[in-house]
């Protein structure tokens, strides 16, 4: 593929209102601090890390977010909206009014991103979700569309915000953390923490003036060998994270540092950790996980961890994982320190066999 610059980039998520706190908090081991929702089916209490300023209404979070890309020139540019809650949370506001659910107040998915197309002046738009890859793919489907010359510019918002329907949901399939401590690749883990984070980034083939790294190139797939996970043998995964680095010309050994997945959920730690292992063999390459420090933000997690990781290589080290030798894969209990134009690869495998590898390179500030 045609690199392709991420040229400017936002997210407000439980680490800080701005990508630079945000990356400032994982670089110095912070992690943040859970509020406790109810699951009502057991009468129990799960973890949850709402976002820095939560509460602001989601068209108008979204709309801050583009006014900040916003040179009065979007009508070049493609929007893509990548999510796996969209306007639920939106209906769900409605009917805790008072509302009465039905047809008339649940839009189509793809009515949001026409109505910012229309109020913006966007050249098109239009939405993904696809689980945990959600914001993956809209990366690499952005990036084909500006790097064909199709778009002069796309921008991909991706987010995840409060849904019932979601913490409610993920916790009855006993797949998020009752003990509130997200330990990836750790024997014990025990679930994941969910997280809302809104994220922001304009894709172009210009650098513009602060480019925060390159999209080299990526891959996705979905496994349908089940309906829910991915094979645990990591034959899929490996499969796609080799043909994500085939379309980004580049061989396993090239690769400074991985960014996993990392649910901590039973199934699909071990698949990664297979897949893992038989990409790069037992000389495994540098590894982090960043859930821990935004939550497993689903829909948003493709651009949220990615700019995170980015951001982070720029002003400091990769946070330490302070089992690392009791994981799954060898992961450092020292803070991890690779230089900020790295080549990187960036794993993202979702819930239903979705399966996406990113390729990008880092760009010092």
């Amino acid at each position: 593929m045609t690199p392709v610059y991420l040229a400017s980039a936002q997210m407000y998520s439980a680490l800080g209102a701005d990508l630079q706190s945000a990356a400032a908090a994982c670089s110095e081991g912070r992690l943040p601090t859970p509020e406790w929702f109810m699951l009502r089916e057991f009468n129990q209490q799960r973890p949850y890390l709402r976002a820095v300023g939560a509460g602001v209404p989601l068209r108008q979070r979204l709309g801050t977010m583009i006014a900040e890309h916003d040179d009065g020139r979007l009508s070049d540019c493609l929007l893509i909206l990548a999510s796996t809650t969209l306007d639920i949370s939106g209906i769900e506001c409605r009917v805790a009014a008072g509302e009465t659910l039905g047809n008339d107040i649940a839009p189509a998915l793809d009515t949001l991103a026409d109505e910012l197309r229309g109020a913006w002046g966007f050249a098109s738009a239009f939405t993904l979700n696809t689980a945990c890859t959600s914001a993956a793919n809209g990366l690499l489907y952005a990036a084909r569309l500006v790097a064909e010359n199709r778009y002069r510019r796309a921008l991909v918002l991706a987010f995840e915000s409060p849904s019932e329907v979601t913490r409610q949901g993920f916790a009855v399939l006993e797949l998020t953390s009752a003990s509130g401590s997200y330990r990836p690749f750790h024997p014990e883990r025990d679930g994941l923490i969910l997280g809302e984070a809104y994220a922001a980034v304009m894709l172009s083939r210009e650098p513009g003036q602060a480019p925060l790294g390159r999209l080299l190139g990526g891959f996705s797939a979905c496994d349908t060998s089940s309906l829910t996970s991915t094979l645990e043998d990591g034959s899929h995964i490996d499969w796609v994270i080799r043909r994500a680095l085939q379309d980004a010309e580049l061989t396993p050994a090239q690769i400074g540092v991985a960014k996993l997945h990392g649910t901590a959920t039973q199934a699909n730690d071990r698949a990664e950790s297979n897949g893992m292992r038989r990409t790069f063999g037992e000389a495994l390459l540098p590894m982090c996980v960043l859930k821990p420090y935004l939550g497993h933000t689903l829909g948003a997690c493709g651009l949220s961890e990615t700019l995170l990781m980015l951001q982070a290589l720029r002003q400091g080290p990769l946070p330490a994982v302070g089992y690392g030798e009791h994981a799954l894969l060898p992961l450092t209990a020292e803070p991890l320190r690779v230089p900020a134009d790295s080549l990187l690869l960036a794993n993202y495998f979702g819930f239903g066999g979705n399966n996406a590898s990113l390729v990008l390179q880092g760009i010092a500030a």
